[in-house]
């Protein structure tokens, strides 16, 4: 009786020591400096958005949180500067829609957001922007699809790079309104702007926060977002979708990720301080003037996103022979 006793309560003692070992563990996460990994330059949405979260984390947690930015190959570098220090319980990523597409063009990759992340939370997002060099002479879609027909692959736009979401999109705005548009892609938004103002490209696909300001001095004109409802930044400016460009939905995003096998007591009090910081209105405020809006995506419906995105943009890249060279 003594043994079969001692047999039933040692899996209750383990497991009350279990739940106390972890929940002294989240009690001292975090024991040292939090690292946000950027795979993109100083000064974009991404840098902006992590900057801003982590000053409010670090209040929280009462750690410093480091943004590190480490740009290159499509944010291919960041996302492998992330997982080499992947066991520390104190590194995550701030990635973008761009990244998590990366495997669609590069299959042999050893890393996606989806199996080798996981979602602390998705932070932002903000619509894309179709703008036009004030000098270019064009007001509205419908000037740039009749411009595009009487010149077919000869009318350029810029984005901030081969690949990225702003690529893609486009790519289905010309698809939809049956025009052919050259593609011209930058490293960052930056310089695109830059080309764009100067009359080098008349026309550029980029996220709000690049373009705002520009569109605000006059130097650039807005033509259409590329979200379902007009953006709060902009309320004047169409969508695609009423514009003429098909029914086209594409927030931009930017998330938070953690290496898969993070320790789950403290991501899940990373979760909660994140989750607090983002209730902040003057965090919220920040980051609309940045053109971006809090994301209320919890992670396990952000991650069937991720997988739901990657195959509604594998056949237009199939079909619009797009690629990283």
């Amino acid at each position: 009786m003594r043994i079969g006793f001692a047999s039933k309560l040692a899996p209750v003692l383990i497991g009350v020591l279990w739940i106390g070992s972890t929940t002294a563990l989240a009690d001292e996460w975090p024991k040292q400096g939090l690292r946000f990994v950027v795979p993109f330059p100083v000064g974009g949405s991404n840098d902006i958005a992590a900057r801003l979260v982590g000053e409010s984390v670090r209040v929280r947690l009462g750690q410093s949180v480091t943004v590190d930015n480490k740009p290159g190959a499509n944010g291919a570098l960041g996302v492998e500067s992330a997982l080499s220090t992947a066991k520390d319980n104190h590194s995550f990523l701030i990635a973008s829609d761009s990244v998590s597409l990366l495997p669609l063009f590069r299959p042999n990759l050893k890393w996606d957001l989806v199996n080798t992340f996981t979602p602390v939370a998705a932070l932002v997002y903000q619509p894309i922007v179709l703008v036009a060099a004030s000098s270019a002479g064009l007001r509205s879609v419908k000037d740039v699809q009749a411009l595009a027909r009487s010149k077919p692959g000869q009318i350029s736009y810029a984005t901030s790079g081969q690949g990225s979401i702003q690529h893609l999109v486009g790519e289905l705005a010309a698809t939809n309104l049956g025009i052919d548009l050259l593609h011209v892609p930058y490293k960052g938004g930056g310089q695109a702007v830059t080309d764009v103002i100067s009359g080098h490209v008349p026309l550029a696909v980029l996220g709000a926060a690049a373009v705002l300001p520009h569109i605000k001095s006059g130097k650039l004109i807005a033509l259409a977002v590329s979200t379902k409802a007009r953006s709060a930044a902009l309320p004047n400016v169409p969508t695609l979708a009423e514009s003429g460009a098909g029914d086209i939905d594409v927030p931009q995003w930017a998330a938070l990720f953690a290496p898969a096998g993070f320790d789950e007591a403290a991501l899940a009090k990373f979760r909660a301080a994140i989750a607090a910081s983002l209730a902040e209105p003057a965090l919220r405020e920040k980051l609309l003037q940045a053109s971006m809006e809090i994301s209320k995506t919890s992670p396990a419906d952000f991650r069937k996103q991720l997988v739901s995105d990657r195959e509604r943009w594998a056949k237009l890249i199939v079909d619009r022979k797009i690629n990283l060279e």
